[in-house]
């Protein structure tokens, strides 16, 4: 039954429902197609009437289904705390020096070293992106801490300057 429905999508709602999952977000597919937000969320939602579903990731699904791909894709950002396994890299033989009179054009083999993620120190830090950190690494109650520093700091800025200003009207009339 899912695979006369899926016949059914055009080339258009395929790529967008391709896309959705990669796990991109509607922005994203727009800019990768040159298309509008809108018109790509209209394809997906008749992808989805089409489909008979009422979430485009269900949709997506099924076309990966239907499209051979059962598997999620591999992430695009790897997680902070966890080290990529290391890739085989193929090079290609030198030209120079001790390689010239080499000439069996076969490439060779150089593993790298996994990435190593170093240890967060555990100092406050400002809830903002900085030294490499994302908005979302800071706690709640250092948010709290921040707000509530905030806070003060402006009730304290705004009474100097109330007694500023209250210091110089009795100036002016004494």
């Amino acid at each position: 039954m899912n695979a006369d429905r899926v016949k059914r999508l055009t080339d258009k709602q395929r790529e967008c429902l391709r896309l959705v999952f990669r796990h991109m977000e509607t922005k994203e597919i727009a800019r990768e197609l040159g298309l509008s937000p809108d018109g790509v969320t209209q394809r997906i939602k008749s992808a989805m009437k089409t489909l008979g579903v009422d979430r485009r990731r269900d949709a997506a699904l099924i076309l990966a289904e239907a499209e051979g791909l059962t598997a999620y894709p591999r992430q695009v950002y790897q997680p902070r705390d966890v080290a990529s396994a290391p890739e085989p890299v193929m090079l290609n033989p030198s030209t120079e020096g001790a390689w010239q009179g080499s000439s069996s054009g076969a490439a060779m083999r150089e593993e790298q070293a996994a990435f190593v993620v170093a240890p967060q120190s555990r100092m406050p830090s400002l809830p903002s992106p900085t030294r490499g950190a994302r908005p979302n690494d800071v706690g709640w109650q250092m948010r709290l801490a921040w707000i509530a520093g905030i806070a003060i700091g402006i009730a304290l800025a705004f009474g100097g300057l109330v007694g500023g200003v209250e210091a110089l009207t009795r100036l002016i009339r004494g």
